[in-house]
């Protein structure tokens, strides 16, 4: 009875030695993180810094990332992926570990920056090297499990970083110093992977075939723009909502009744959903379509949100972190494997990035916003921006796309639903019998 899961999970999982490694390098680097970023704000309380000195230190690194992520396509372009990565996530652990021993605020103000630099390329060089390093065919499940697993080794470092203190010796500041020290080191173990890699660590990536070419044309440049655009756009939009509840939907928990440890599980419990449900990004794109299946996923959040403006409830607002958490993991491979297929290669390495930096301005500043807010007014005008700037872009998405050339004519089949691929396909097949 087990041989069919299993040969199905076999042929799923079926890709190249250098992808098992990313994965793995994956699973690792970002336990050491999910360790290092629930400790260093506790870190920085030992050290009696205070909350705005917090936010100033936060602040510089979202900047830094935002221009790191903003220039990384020229940096894959001239190192390539392989070399960008290790340097990136270098920086990030050095920055780190001088993190976890600086006291004085001006300097962990610097590191901070620096820090959030190396952050850029651990957090957005996932799709340049899937894109890179595997088939067209195994894009959407290789980017799938590559989200999955960042969001069960973040949860495991979460864990991880809370079970630390009890067993480390010293004082409080000792004990989270030697705690971010033990991250930064899973962290740095995580790199290994990368230096046992083969083809993508001598190599730009695999030929393409099927890729788009380089527009040549001033037309085809203009919307090889505006596709870029629209991308960006719909990141930058997606991140103004989440910034408006994500940094304090923790404190929005606890005047709901929730403690510190019921807190903690309904947040491991919400990146273990993310990492399991996520997985099933394939299987929702293939019924619905990448344009809708995106939509639905990321929409699937607004009904809860609605009902908690109305009638606010703890296990209501469990619930909502956990789909919140859930529809990420889902929409954002599906999302970025879909403007791979329809971009030409060049602008590929860009988008990411121009992505990121969008996503890390749009976060930082609605996260300022909602603080002002959520004092004001309460929480429940930061749930409605995030239902509406979801709806704006999910509008945007799936108007600008549906309309676009390639999809309309089925040469993305991909992004249409299984019922408009049928139709495309029984055209095809009359066409070539009349011929």
């Amino acid at each position: 009875m087990l041989s069919v899961p299993l040969g199905y999970l076999r042929r799923q999982f079926n890709f190249s030695r250098d992808v098992r490694l990313f994965l793995l390098y994956n699973l690792v680097v970002n336990v050491g993180w999910g360790v290092f970023t629930l400790i260093f704000n506790l870190y920085l309380r030992e050290l009696n810094l205070r909350e705005d000195d917090m936010d100033a230190f936060s602040a510089a690194q979202t900047l830094a990332m935002a221009g790191g992520a903003a220039s990384m396509g020229l940096v894959l372009d001239r190192l390539g992926i392989w070399r960008a990565i290790v340097s990136g996530v270098s920086v990030f652990l050095i920055a780190s570990l001088g993190l976890a021993f600086a006291e004085k605020p001006n300097v962990i103000l610097v590191l901070s920056a620096i820090s959030g630099v190396g952050l850029a390329y651990l957090f957005t060089s996932t799709m340049p090297f899937i894109i890179a390093w595997t088939r067209r065919d195994e894009r959407q499940s290789v980017s799938t499990l590559a989200f999955s697993v960042i969001s069960l080794s973040t949860t495991l470092g979460s864990l991880l970083g809370g079970f630390l203190p009890r067993v480390l010796p010293g004082q409080d500041v000792l004990t989270y110093r030697w705690t971010l020290v033990a991250g930064t080191g899973i962290a740095a173990i995580g790199l290994a992977p990368m230096f046992l890699m083969g083809p993508a660590r001598a190599g730009r990536g695999l030929p393409d075939p099927t890729a788009v070419k380089e527009a040549t044309d001033p037309q085809e440049k203009r919307r090889v723009r505006r596709d870029m655009t629209v991308f960006v756009l719909v990141g930058g939009l997606m991140a103004v909502g989440a910034g408006m509840v994500i940094p304090f939907y923790n404190v929005y928990l606890t005047t709901l009744g929730a403690g510190s440890t019921a807190v903690g599980y309904i947040y491991a419990l919400g990146g273990l959903s993310a990492a399991l449900i996520g997985l099933s990004a394939p299987a929702v794109s293939r019924r619905l379509g990448a344009l809708w299946g995106v939509a639905l996923v990321r929409l699937s959040v607004i009904p809860f949100y609605i009902v908690l403006i109305l009638t606010p409830g703890l296990p209501l607002a469990a619930v909502a972190h956990v789909v919140r958490q859930t529809s990420i993991s889902m929409a954002w491979p599906i999302d970025s494997t879909f403007i791979a297929e329809v971009l030409p290669p060049r602008a590929r390495t860009r988008v990411y990035g121009l992505r990121s930096a969008a996503w890390n301005l749009g976060y930082s500043g609605a996260s300022l916003v909602a603080g002002l807010l959520i004092v004001r007014v309460g929480y429940e005008v930061t749930f409605l921006d995030l239902i509406v700037f979801t709806a704006l872009a999910m509008a945007i998405f799936v108007g600008y796309y549906s309309r676009h050339p390639r999809v309309q004519s089925g040469e993305l089949s991909g992004a249409l639903p299984r019922w408009r691929r049928r139709e495309f396909e029984a055209r095809a097949n009359v066409v070539q019998e009349s011929t």
